[in-house]
């Protein structure tokens, strides 16, 4: 038996029922208790505390593609020295040379701060 055609009636109720879908996924995300944004909003720059004091981590979507491949492969101060905003790689990172404790404190900090899954992603010992 051939396959059956779909008239352009079907097309458009298929569409509508899509449209409805999509509309009521959207509104479920809207009336969760964050109201369905991250913690952080916009393109802004992240203020993340680290030992004694904060530092400011360039928007996730403005870190170049090789921060990520650093960030995978656990090189945490190349990373640091290609996101971290203004001076505050050279000023406070690489002297400071955090220990392992206090990067899992920061992308744990990063983490809730972006809404970027940091320390769950790359499975970081916690303790």
């Amino acid at each position: 038996m051939p396959p059956r055609k779909r008239t352009a009636s079907a097309a458009t109720a298929g569409a509508a029922k899509k449209k409805t879908d999509l509309d009521a996924i959207r509104a479920e995300v809207a009336n969760e208790p964050d109201g369905g944004d991250q913690p952080h909003r916009g393109d802004q720059p992240y203020v993340v505390a680290i030992g004694d004091t904060s530092i400011v981590v360039k928007h996730f979507l403005d870190w170049p593609g090789s921060a990520d491949d650093d960030l995978a492969a656990g090189r945490f101060g190349i990373w640091a020295s290609k996101v971290l905003d203004g001076d505050n790689y050279a000023k406070v990172w690489k002297p400071m040379d955090p220990t392992n404790r206090q990067i899992i404190a920061f992308f744990g900090d990063l983490e809730v701060i972006s809404g970027i899954p940091f320390v769950t992603r790359f499975a970081l010992p916690t303790s």
